[in-house]
């Protein structure tokens, strides 16, 4: 089965024009989808979720407008019409000849955003887990996180992600074991 498409809040998303790489779109297909909203109020920073190298990363929607979803009805689609920055890190310690896994980070300007600052020399450096990847210049912002692999969630994102709820997490809080 191919996957074309994904349907997140109400807004169907052609996997293809993500700007995700080709490569590994089924692997990602296969796994939970992470979303993630920053308040305009509230910080506007994304960091890596693991210890990896950078083997991905680039400005997509550049000729596009940042914009959000409220102001059009849910009829605009942020992830396949909006200026985003496309950041796949891959991991470095891999036990037992597996595969390693492949986080890819979809970081969205939002309202009043357009500007997403980041290092254009990224690729092919390690990145600490926790590091700065990418930051907004201000306004709301969001980011969707893909995996080549499931991830272990602590229990409550789990089971809010299980149910469909939201749920707050603070700057620096642990989300994956």
């Amino acid at each position: 089965m191919t996957m074309k498409s994904i349907l997140i809040k109400g807004c169907d998303y052609d996997i293809n024009k993500i700007g995700l790489p080709e490569g590994d779109l089924q692997s990602y297909a296969s796994n939970r989808v992470y979303l993630g909203y920053l308040s305009p109020k509230d910080y506007h920073r994304v960091h890596s979720p693991i210890h990896g190298r950078c083997i991905h990363c680039k400005m997509e929607g550049e000729e596009h407008k940042s914009a959000s979803v409220k102001f059009f009805g849910g009829k605009f689609n942020i992830l396949n019409e909006n200026k985003r920055l496309v950041i796949v890190l891959e991991e470095l310690e891999v036990n037992g000849g597996r595969e390693p896994l492949r986080v890819a980070l979809v970081v969205v300007g939002g309202v009043g955003v357009d500007t997403i600052t980041y290092d254009h020399s990224m690729v092919g450096n390690t990145m600490e887990k926790g590091q700065e990847l990418s930051a907004f210049r201000a306004g709301g912002s969001a980011f969707a996180l893909f995996t080549s692999k499931p991830l272990d969630a602590v229990e409550p994102l789990r089971r809010a992600a299980e149910s469909g709820m939201h749920v707050e997490a603070i700057i620096g809080e642990t989300l994956v074991n």
